[in-house]
């Protein structure tokens, strides 16, 4: 069931794009996107950041779900909400944009000085999802991460007046390794929407089928390589973990919130022996937050 929006929308409004019959009407509310802020590995905004940088990092937040939204949970023409979400990042740009989250946007990219191209790969990405369905190599998958998790990082850092290319290139490592953690995390429910992010060829190398991503149980091969793409997305969080010693002030809460978020990630897999399909694998706030403390004053060493 599609949402409709709150009081205020321009519902009904078609798209300028002239292929799509999409409308602002057609995506879910505000607090219903921002609320998925609590499911999340990592903390989104923490309170202790001051309001207006929290603010801006909800904004994004609020335009990368509904990214997602468009992409993975509609119903209907996907790739006429995606369309229709491109026409109104530009109209962001010049203050017009008519989907609330999006307008919401507005200030966010003008204040801190986010380039169009950083958050159109994220609409770039959930095309991609339209079309491609399997990854043969790792190397593909990060070629996709490039699109769907390195711009979140790039667009953090243009919030913190931190977008320096050298330390991009950290916050790159960090996210393809958090996007990589929730592809492990999701293996039953991306399979069911017929997506596979686990690389054939690794697949291939342990000996798993397909169906072995809905058993019951994950059986040992494919604990076997869930451990192994863990242990390549926790060896990437450490290659990226010298940004938050990079960082000082609010910027470093934040990102070392992100990294910490990962490191119980991968330790929830660890606990849970690898099987993302047998239990529920999230990270443990307590060790999150020990992570956290940990990163904050060490700067992101061991």
């Amino acid at each position: 069931m599609v949402l409709s929006l709150p009081d205020g929308a321009v519902s009904g409004e078609e798209s300028d794009h002239p292929h799509t019959s999409a409308r602002s009407g057609d995506f879910p509310r505000s607090a219903v996107v921002l609320a998925r802020m609590r499911s999340e590995n990592f903390p989104v905004a923490s309170r202790i950041l001051p309001h207006g940088l929290r603010q801006h990092l909800h904004a994004l937040y609020g335009f990368f779900r509904l990214v997602d939204f468009a992409g993975d949970e509609a119903p209907g023409n996907r790739d006429a909400l995606l369309d229709f979400l491109e026409v109104d990042l530009r109209r962001a740009y010049q203050d017009t944009a008519r989907i609330p989250i999006v307008r919401a946007l507005t200030a966010t990219v003008a204040e801190c000085g986010i380039p169009h191209d950083v958050l159109a790969k994220l609409i770039e990405a959930n095309r991609q999802d339209q079309q491609v369905r399997r990854y043969r190599t790792f190397d593909e998958l990060l070629d996709y991460c490039a699109l769907s998790a390195n711009p979140v990082g790039e667009a953090v850092l243009h919030v913190f007046g931190r977008a320096e290319p050298a330390l991009i290139a950290l916050s790159d490592r960090i996210c393809s390794a958090l996007q990589i953690l929730e592809h492990c995390q999701d293996v039953a429910e991306d399979y069911r929407q017929d997506r596979v992010y686990l690389p054939t060829d690794d697949m291939r190398l342990f000996g798993c089928q397909e169906p072995d991503l809905i058993a019951s149980r994950a059986p040992t091969r494919l604990r076997g390589l869930v451990k192994f793409e863990v242990d390549r997305a926790r060896r990437m969080l450490e290659a990226g973990a010298p940004l938050v010693g990079r960082l000082s002030g609010m910027a470093r809460v934040a990102v070392a919130g992100y990294l910490a978020g990962g490191r119980a990630t991968a330790a929830a897999f660890a606990a849970a022996n690898h099987d993302p399909l047998g239990s529920d694998v999230r990270p443990n706030r307590g060790r999150t937050f020990v992570e956290w403390g940990r990163l904050y004053v060490l700067g992101g060493t061991w």
